[in-house]
């Protein structure tokens, strides 16, 4: 009943989100919600932008209700009624969070949703936990996002002191009055909260942990929504709240955004490369495509209110931006529901004890290759499109500039060129180890394919993929409400059109084929090519008859050691990248009583993530040494307590004397 109940309130929020998009715009809905506190009225309101993310919440949400009970039942047979109760309940609530943020018409009602957001994540994540990594997943996770809420906290209660209420109206007011500094910092403020939410560099250690550990079809939630919930914010602050009442944004701000965007991709695959463990693979790729977001953002906030093509180019990027936010829900909800599937009927995440899965697994092993295309940003899927239009306003936006400014940009186009070809090589390697090769371990050799609902949930989000690569021209309408309301200006579908090309006088770089021509192009080509290719293999079949003869392999009977490894193929990178990896491995050598007869060797690697180790252990170091100092001078000691109590008390008023002052 728990995933009945999140299947309706999925297909009422489709039918909602539907309704504004494709509805007259700068349409809104409000609705008051019970009085629950004497200080603040709380309230809902979908306008252009609200409804695009509830638009994706609802998308993937269908697909998690249709996959979970069968997964829940095949990944934990033996779990009590109980815990797969309260995980289900946890699900509802998550999502009930998550749809109630992106609709919230006041400050309080966003900041409570924002916390039961975490909260039931929180739970979600540690609710499947065997030998406590789990649990520590989820008390990183839980640190990490209270961080990141103290930082919104802030933003949003200097805001409410300036406008003297908690919805969003009395918020636009008060910022309109602010100067730039105070406006900047409340930016960064805000965008240090949502970032950590979002698993931005370098506040994505969390990411990769608590992600793999929650069970997949949450992840896929985690991973393909609630990181967009973040973007959300930003844009909300961004160009709305926090936006001047004329002129464009401060540069700091897109500058900023784009720089960590692109950081965040380029360092997200290079990472997702060295993964052997499937579910964290796909986390590293969800901190790599929110980069590519991110960097549409940046752009689009650069360009935003400038004379002549800079306005359409800000809507080109912003167009692209969120185009790429529905396009990763869909094809990373489906690569982690793929990897849910091979968990349950491997009960291993670990590449290299899988292999020979697509003769057992035909299904999921096609949808999960057809994601793999998807993220690797290949024609003719959905990854192309918005990747494609991130381009085009990455070179537009660099004629717009001159000198480091047009570096810059121009650099980042370069690493968005780069993240893709490593993406791909990522899912090559993804795909070729899991999927192909001969089973490695008795987990791979009697898998069997995944019940039919866990099938459908994923066929649908492939369905997206498709229809979103093929024909994007018609996605662009539902783009208009939210580039209207964050921009003011023409919607995505008259700018970036499917019905002729994209000629911007001064931005030659975007003339062009638009994104649906270039697709249904290659759809052709591919159906050609195909056709091509069969009648070839036919015809050779005719005349010549099959011949059956085992691989030559030295004189040795093959076996599944001479396949190629993750570790393998992966090896020339980690050398290239050997400064950024900083690589740990153990070599242990078991020899017969001579150094010159090796019985076994044993090979460990380990991959150090430089955020964590320069930055986070070190912070962990520093405040640990910090309490042992405390608690060697004050334990025990009731004037001790009694001094910090003092202490702290009066620096609070000192605080609150100067900010009143």
């Amino acid at each position: 009943m728990g995933h009945l109940a999140a299947l309706a309130g999925a297909a009422a929020g489709l039918g909602v989100s539907l309704g504004i998009l494709l509805g007259t715009p700068g349409r809104t809905l409000t609705r008051p919600l019970p009085a629950l506190f004497p200080f603040a009225k709380l309230s809902l309101s979908v306008d252009g932008l609200s409804a695009y993310f509830l638009l994706v919440i609802s998308l993937v949400a269908v697909a998690a209700a249709i996959y979970g009970p069968a997964y829940l039942r095949a990944h934990s047979p033996d779990a009590g009624r109980a815990r797969q109760a309260a995980q289900v309940f946890g699900l509802n609530v998550f999502l009930g969070c998550m749809t109630f943020v992106c609709c919230a018409g006041d400050a309080l009602t966003f900041l409570l949703c924002w916390e039961g957001m975490t909260l039931a994540s929180y739970v979600l994540v540690v609710s499947d936990d065997t030998d406590g990594e789990n649990a520590r997943a989820g008390l990183l996770y839980m640190v990490m996002a209270h961080g990141g809420t103290a930082l919104l906290l802030v933003a949003f209660l200097s805001l409410t002191e300036r406008g003297g209420a908690f919805d969003f109206a009395a918020l636009r007011t008060a910022a309109r009055g602010m100067d730039s500094t105070t406006r900047t910092t409340l930016f960064f403020l805000a965008l240090g909260g949502f970032a950590t939410k979002a698993g931005v560099v370098p506040l994505h250690v969390w990411l990769p942990r608590a992600h793999p550990a929650a069970p997949s079809h949450v992840s896929a939630l985690m991973s393909g929504v609630m990181l967009k919930v973040a973007i959300y914010g930003i844009l909300r602050f961004a160009f709305d709240l926090l936006a001047p009442a004329e002129g464009p944004l401060p540069p700091s701000w897109g500058w900023t955004v784009l720089i960590l965007g692109a950081t965040s991709a380029v360092l997200g695959v290079l990472y997702a490369l060295q993964q052997h463990d499937l579910k964290r693979l796909l986390a590293f790729h969800s901190v790599e495509n929110i980069g590519i977001i991110l960097m549409g953002v940046g752009l689009a906030m650069i360009l935003w209110r400038q004379e002549g093509a800079g306005g359409q180019l800000a809507t080109v990027a912003l167009a692209a931006a969120l185009l790429h936010t529905i396009n990763h829900a869909a094809f990373k909800g489906l690569l982690f529901l793929g990897a849910g599937s091979v968990l349950c009927r491997t009960h291993t995440r670990n590449m290299e004890e899988l292999g020979g899965l697509a003769r057992r697994m035909p299904w999921t092993a096609g949808l999960f290759l057809l994601g793999a295309v998807a993220i690797s940003a290949l024609p003719p899927l959905n990854g192309f499109v918005s990747e494609w239009l991130t381009f085009q306003a990455l070179l537009g936006g660099a004629g717009r500039f001159h000198g480091p400014a047009a570096l810059v940009i121009v650099i980042s186009a370069a690493m968005l060129a780069l993240t893709g070809g490593l993406a791909a090589a990522c899912f090559v390697k993804a795909f070729g180890v899991t999927f192909l090769g001969r089973p490695r371990t008795a987990h791979a050799e009697h898998a069997t394919e995944a019940p039919p609902s866990m099938i459908a949930a994923m066929a649908c989000l492939g369905a997206v993929c498709v229809a979103l690569g093929v024909a994007p021209g018609y996605a662009m309408r539902l783009l208009d409400a939210p580039t209207i309301a964050m921009l003011h200006g023409p919607g995505a579908s008259a700018v970036v059109t499917a019905r002729g090309p994209l000629v911007l006088s001064t931005a030659p770089a975007l003339s062009g084929t638009p994104a649906t021509a270039i697709s249904m192009t290659m759809v052709a080509a591919l159906l050609i090519a195909l056709a091509a290719m069969s009648w070839i293999l036919r015809r050779g079949a005719r005349r010549w008859a099959p011949r059956a003869a085992p691989t030559w392999t030295c004189g040795m009977s093959p076996t599944p050691r001479f396949d190629y490894t993750a570790t393998a193929f992966a090896k020339p990178l980690r050398l290239v990248f050997a400064a950024l990896y900083h690589p740990r491995r153990e070599v242990i050598r078991e020899t017969a009583g001579t150094p010159y007869v090796v019985r076994r060797i044993q090979y460990a690697g380990e991959i150090v993530d430089l955020a964590e180790t320069q930055i986070y252990h070190r912070i962990e170091r520093e405040i640990s040494a910090f309490s042992r100092a405390i608690r060697a001078r004050s334990t025990g000691r009731i004037y001790g307590y009694i001094g910090f109590v003092l202490g702290a008390l009066f620096v609070a008023l000192l605080l609150f004397g100067v900010r009143r002052g």
